[in-house]
């Protein structure tokens, strides 16, 4: 996907350096949809050869869909900077399975586990775009987005976990945290009204906020998120975790309030 979307982006500034369009537009909105993988310490594989532990479901996920709207105003005297407005719905998962206890008495089983973590993301930032005049239109972007977290845990049996016996979902506590979003893409104009976008999305996504409840915050079927350093019910120290995930995305692009031209007689 990486060479896919490298060569992609290279092929467009080299035919946005001999191509050009009269028309900049104010605003543009984009429609996309993207795939992508947690990074880093939102990525733990689940164990093979010992418990799963219910500390570290939310990041047993392993791929993740992602779909939504931006909004982009541009502004100044050649139209390059933008204010970009998005939201944007990300959902991580994993279907595998996993070693729990079947029972109060401590007997291992394995079963099917699915671990679902949904963020939707309110996003606020700005961008750069190379050529806004050319049908091709490089960009680089920065944004602030505001994450909130939740999803559910699947068992398929019957399991003893955080103390009690479970025969239904368990739920992501819900979480809020404040990320960083470095972007980069290119614009492909059609029309004066229509384009198709591509880009790459590196996430920083608990950059504030981050945190670990007490048991009695935590709801008696609820996960907590725990990327802050705390001690676990063993004992054992958990450390700070930073959550990152990489994804591409595709999407189409409208354009709203590009100059009309004029033809000279």
């Amino acid at each position: 996907m990486k060479k896919i979307f490298s060569l992609l982006f290279i092929t467009a500034v080299l035919l946005g350096l001999n191509t050009s369009s009269s028309a900049q537009p104010k605003v543009t909105l984009n429609l996309i949809g993207g795939y992508g993988v947690p990074l880093g310490d939102f990525k733990v594989d689940v164990p093979t050869t010992e418990r799963a532990d219910a500390d570290f479901f939310p990041y047993y996920t392993k791929q993740f869909w992602n779909f939504g709207a931006t909004g982009k105003l541009a502004f100044g005297q050649q139209g390059n900077w933008r204010v970009v407005f998005g939201l944007t719905d990300n959902m991580y998962s994993n279907s595998t399975n996993a070693i729990l206890k079947a029972d109060s008495t401590g007997t291992l089983v394995t079963t099917s586990f699915e671990p679902n973590v949904n963020i939707f993301s309110i996003v606020l930032g700005g961008e750069y775009a190379f050529l806004p005049k050319g049908k091709v239109n490089p960009f680089v972007g920065l944004a602030m987005p505001i994450n909130f977290f939740s999803g559910d845990f699947t068992f398929g049996q019957s399991v003893y976990v955080k103390g009690q016996q479970r025969t239904g979902p368990m739920d992501m506590k819900s979480e809020t945290r404040v990320g960083l979003t470095f972007d980069g893409g290119v614009d492909f104009v059609v029309s004066k009204q229509f384009g198709i976008i591509a880009g790459l999305n590196y996430n920083i996504i608990n950059l504030i906020g981050k945190g670990a409840d007490d048991e009695e915050e935590v709801g008696p079927n609820e996960i907590d998120l725990g990327d802050a350093a705390h001690t676990l019910d063993d004992g054992t120290e958990s450390p700070s975790k930073t959550l990152t995930s990489f994804n591409g995305y595709l999407g189409v692009s409208f354009f709203f309030g590009a100059p009309k031209t004029t033809v000279k007689k």
